[in-house]
């Protein structure tokens, strides 16, 4: 190969990159800064919250009530707390599906279908066809009915025409009441109109429903103070995941070094908490999102630093 100074010219020519558009990160020093509550402090809410979750566990025991059972459990679901009761929820589930209950109850139906068909349980959704009329419409009096079967109808399965009916329906009723709600209830629908309560992150929902739980005239002042607590022990542990993992980060110096790639570093810790909320799953949460961290550092070098010729050696180097 004969090596002309044009040649040798155009190798050292520097390629054309595009130029990083991403803004920089929000959130700066926030996490590094961050200082956790007294040890004291923090051993009263651990304690406080272990008798408030007893006393939450003796109210699951011996309970008869399909109503009172699906609204009790729908409840602790909202706030976060299920995952403490797995087995007593299962097992007040199982006697739910074997029981006799008001099946004219359009509200009582779709809180039922929904609970047993999310947790597991073979359930039909012809049961909703004896709620329409000659003209298709749904028999719906109240907005709670309305909101319980919208809801359960994003639970549907292919071919499930009256709930790909009870969807269109439900949807367009609740938007043209919205207007006319008050709090907490117009907050509910609010809410389901933008995600349906299928599709929620777990620790989001509890966050938005704990102030609409509170202002509920007959709400349980055990429960609302454990989840209230747990949400908060919750928030500590994921502020000090994010102070180590800032650190880790910084470390890295991408900030210098890879100048072209996203600081997102939070934004990943929080879509990795809404995979998996719960206090155990604290190590999974760090290691995912600094190997979310990583991929994000090689798709910024394929999409944006990197010449189609650079981008193709990475790729074999990777395959290989």
């Amino acid at each position: 190969m004969s090596l002309t100074p044009a040649a040798c010219s155009n190798e050292d020519e520097q390629p054309q990159r595009k130029a990083p558009t991403f803004h920089p990160s929000l959130w700066g020093n926030f996490f590094l800064n961050f200082q956790p509550p007294t040890a004291p402090k923090r051993a009263y809410m651990k304690e406080r919250s272990a008798v408030l979750k007893e006393e939450v566990r003796k109210m699951l025991k011996g309970l008869n009530d399909v109503p009172v059972i699906l609204d009790l459990v729908i409840t602790l679901q909202r706030l976060g707390l299920d995952s403490y009761y797995e087995n007593e929820i299962d097992e007040l589930l199982c006697n739910v599906y074997n029981t006799y209950y008001n099946d004219k109850d359009l509200n009582l139906v779709s809180l039922r279908f929904y609970l047993l068909r999310k947790n597991g349980f073979d359930v039909s959704s012809d049961i909703f066809l004896q709620f329409k009329d000659k003209e298709g419409n749904f028999a719906a009096d109240d907005i709670r009915s309305l909101l319980s079967l919208y809801n359960a109808a994003y639970l549907r399965t292919h071919g499930e025409k009256v709930l790909d009916e009870a969807i269109v329906f439900t949807n367009n009723r609740l938007r043209s009441e919205l207007e006319y709600l008050k709090s907490p209830l117009a907050d509910e629908v609010s809410l389901a109109l933008e995600t349906p309560l299928f599709r929620r992150v777990r620790i989001i929902e509890a966050r938005n429903y704990i102030p609409i739980y509170e202002s509920n005239t007959i709400r349980n002042e055990a429960i609302l103070e454990f989840a209230k607590l747990n949400f908060n022990l919750l928030q500590l542990i994921y502020c000090e995941e994010l102070k180590n993992i800032t650190r880790w980060w910084k470390e890295l110096n991408v900030e210098s070094d890879l100048s072209f790639s996203r600081d997102r570093i939070v934004e990943m810790h929080f879509w990795m908490t809404g995979a998996c909320s719960e206090p155990h799953y604290s190590l999974s949460r760090m290691i995912l999102t600094k190997m979310t961290a990583f991929i994000t550092i090689l798709d910024d070098i394929f999409d944006t630093y990197g010449t189609t010729e650079e981008s193709m050696m990475l790729a074999e180097a990777i395959y290989t």
